[in-house]
């Protein structure tokens, strides 16, 4: 039982921290995205099911990690959440990754309706926390690291290489 906890732990923190950044101050610092990519290699060995299971993970961390740079370049998603987005993907094979778009997804649309409504009816003079005036004062940006840790966060209890810490 040690392995699962452990591996949640070292899944979990960095994501933590990326969604605190991100609503704290709209950025996640590059060291974060490259803590979620060196703690899946760390913790490969562990879990291993084998090269072509190994292989999966690559090419969907490769394929997600193009898709996080296409949707950046076209001014879709920022570049932090583009790179929290690659290097969470690695952690996934596809079927992993699928529940994890969907996951990011509804909770993005949750995370987006909310801002939205913050925006338009929370009164400015209200607004004297940092964290409240970022959060609900810029009109151009929505913290989606949050959705995107929520998604990780969410989809790594049902995912490969969860379970194969589990031993199934």
């Amino acid at each position: 039982m040690l392995l699962p906890a452990l591996l949640l732990f070292v899944f979990a923190t960095p994501q933590l921290m990326a969604a605190l950044n991100d609503a704290n101050a709209m950025k996640i610092p590059n060291r974060i995205p490259l803590i979620v990519l060196a703690a899946y290699f760390l913790m490969v060995p562990f879990t291993w099911a084998g090269l072509p299971i190994f292989l999966e993970h690559l090419t969907v961390g490769v394929v997600l990690f193009a898709v996080g740079f296409a949707m950046f370049a076209f001014g879709w998603m920022g570049g932090g959440d583009s790179k929290l987005l690659a290097a969470t993907a690695f952690w996934f094979t596809w079927p992993d990754a699928f529940t994890y778009m969907v996951y990011t997804a509804m909770f993005g649309g949750v995370l987006t309706l909310f801002i939205m409504m913050g925006r338009r009816y929370i009164p400015v003079r209200i607004m004297t926390s940092q964290w409240a005036h970022t959060m609900f004062r810029d009109e151009t940006k929505i913290p989606y690291g949050l959705a995107l840790a929520a998604g990780a966060i969410a989809t790594l209890p049902q995912s490969q290489m969860f379970r194969a810490a589990l031993g199934l």
